[in-house]
């Protein structure tokens, strides 16, 4: 062979090499813990020990990018993508609720205990199966309570995006009380029925979608926990991330995390909405970004999450 074809050869091989690797920013593999939780593990592309996050998703049937059955966002898909590119493993899951009927589970049985007990098994699965520097749980929305409670199991940070303070009661009073006035006091006999008789009987037929007998299981066993008192168990660095724009969760709650736990870090992003996108016009505009995938995710989520955990 000509010398200098081989040399040429040669630094054809090493240059496609080379690009091929700064192509190629990240790996994702399916991993499936156990019968009820899979996910995506995305991981830099790299042979050195990393942080990894674990995400745990907000409420109703979600799946591990942060979609529901009747929209497509995308968010945790594209924040998985952002921080592998800046050395930062995640792992993001499924919820049962999104599987439930090939999982064979009846929804009348689920409580907000699975949920905590599925999160508990991840930590307890990449303690034994990873060489990670630290693990750290992130929640969204009601996720965030669940990350609170299996925290206190050994990982080394929380983070809180879009968490409320108060008890999933008291919100939905107040809720009601603003948009509904009448059925706030309905709903409270009901939620108290549900603390101290187990069951809630008598409330307005309009509250269907709140106390039906399908979803009284699962209520009781979330009210029975108030994120700000849970988020005091804690003794690990925690990051509390909420947007103004959010039409879901109101900053005075992440406001009340904080007071809760003043040492924790507190990042409130303008103009950002409960999805994490930016949004500067009106409230139709907040509703049509739940199913626009292709928008970006805040800037600030990212650098904010990337800064946190690499401290």
């Amino acid at each position: 062979m000509n010398i200098r074809f081989s040399i040429l050869l040669i630094a054809i091989t090493v240059f496609c090499s080379a690009q091929e690797k700064q192509e190629k920013e990240y790996n994702s593999a399916t991993v499936r813990v156990n019968r009820f939780i899979e996910g995506t593990l995305a991981t830099p592309y790299s042979d050195d020990s990393v942080p990894l996050v674990i995400f745990i998703m907000d409420a109703g049937a979600i799946n591990r990018d942060g979609n529901d059955r009747m929209s497509k966002n995308d968010a945790f898909k594209l924040i998985a993508i952002e921080l592998a590119k800046q050395g930062i493993a995640s792992y993001r899951y499924d919820k049962r609720l999104f599987k439930i009927d090939a999982l064979g589970i009846r929804e009348h049985e689920i409580s907000l205990d699975h949920f905590i007990e599925d999160a508990k098994s991840i930590v307890s699965y990449f303690k034994k199966n990873g060489n990670y520097t630290k693990i750290v749980l992130a929640g969204h929305g009601q996720g965030s309570l669940v990350a609170m409670i299996a925290a206190q199991n050994n990982v080394d940070g929380l983070i809180s995006i879009a968490g409320n303070a108060q008890s999933v009661d008291q919100i939905v009073i107040q809720q009601l009380e603003k948009q509904a006035p009448g059925l706030d006091k309905s709903a409270a006999v009901a939620f108290a029925d549900l603390k101290e008789k187990g069951r809630a009987l008598n409330y307005d037929p309009a509250l269907e979608s709140i106390f039906s007998y399908k979803l009284q299981h699962f209520m009781k066993s979330w009210i029975k926990y108030t994120p700000s008192e849970e988020i005091k168990n804690l003794d690990i660095p925690i990051l509390i991330i909420q947007g103004d724009k959010d039409l879901q969760v109101e900053v005075v709650e992440a406001e009340k995390l904080k007071e809760a736990v003043p040492s924790a870090e507190y990042a409130l992003i303008e103009n950002m909405n409960h999805i994490l996108r930016e949004i500067k016009g009106s409230r139709l505009e907040n509703h049509k970004s739940y199913g626009e995938y292709w928008l970006k995710i805040m800037p600030g989520v990212i650098s904010t999450i990337v800064n946190f955990v690499k401290k």
